[in-house]
């Protein structure tokens, strides 16, 4: 039984889409690091993320895949900061059977809300991300493009410097289009995309959706769909609860 298990696990961990970095929910200090393990539909197994501050606009992030699949390492540049959002730009590289390089433009809103009897952070943010595949399962690259959006549960204490600094846990969903493989307006057709769909040309014959044993490739709907959840390993400060009122 122990075979098939195992089996199973290499089969999907050799089908793991590309993977992307996980950014720290505000600005880190130089020194400050920020640990946590996200799950997501691009990995087999959760990643374990470490972000640490080189400077105060500077943070470099390290993420491992359990076993290696869907490992990399990114670097965040803080352009502006203020009260209410910050803008960042990672560069950032994902090692797994579609080897990609992201680039991704943040926007991020952490506005904090002081009322009578407390203060209040939310946390949103979107990006846009270029996305490429260098070599991947089909033996091919690919080139795409899209938006994400993301955020957390609001986290809420007595005043505004017992709030954390980090939220319980933050989401994210994106999508990213390979605009040679297919129509943008095919993606959310669930019809499988070949000859026989109405919307095929010739052209789209050079980038195959699929292997011959089956298997999605860099060219996929599937592998441009980003969907993950993160939790922080850190602890709140004594006196902050998180918006369902826990401690």
């Amino acid at each position: 039984m122990s075979r098939y298990v195992y089996m199973s696990i290499a089969v999907l961990a050799l089908t793991a889409c590309a993977t992307h970095p996980t950014i720290s929910p505000v600005p880190l200090k130089r020194g400050e690091t920020f640990m946590a393990y996200t799950l997501s539909s691009e990995n087999v197994m959760p990643l374990v993320v470490y972000r640490r501050g080189l400077s105060d606009a500077w943070d470099l992030g390290l993420r491992v895949g359990l076993p290696v699949v869907g490992s990399g390492v990114d670097i965040s540049r803080l352009l502006s900061t203020s009260d209410r959002r910050s803008d960042v730009m990672n560069l950032s590289y994902g090692f797994n059977p579609n080897h990609n390089i992201d680039i991704t433009y943040y926007r991020v809103s952490h506005r904090t809300r002081t009322r009578k009897k407390d203060s209040v952070r939310r946390l949103r943010y979107f990006g846009l991300r270029g996305m490429f595949i260098l070599n991947g399962i089909g033996g091919r690259s690919s080139t795409r493009f899209g938006v994400l959006v993301g955020g957390g549960r609001r986290v809420r204490a007595a005043d505004e410097a017992s709030l954390p600094r980090f939220h319980r846990f933050q989401w994210e969903l994106g999508y990213f289009h390979d605009f040679n493989s297919m129509p943008l307006r095919a993606v959310i057709d669930p019809k499988p995309f070949d000859k026989g769909h109405e919307l095929w040309q010739d052209r789209y014959a050079d980038s195959p959706h699929s292997t011959r044993t089956g298997f999605p490739t860099e060219h996929a709907r599937i592998t441009g769909f980003s969907l993950r959840v993160s939790f922080p390993l850190r602890v709140a400060p004594k006196g902050a609860v998180d918006e369902d009122g826990g401690s």
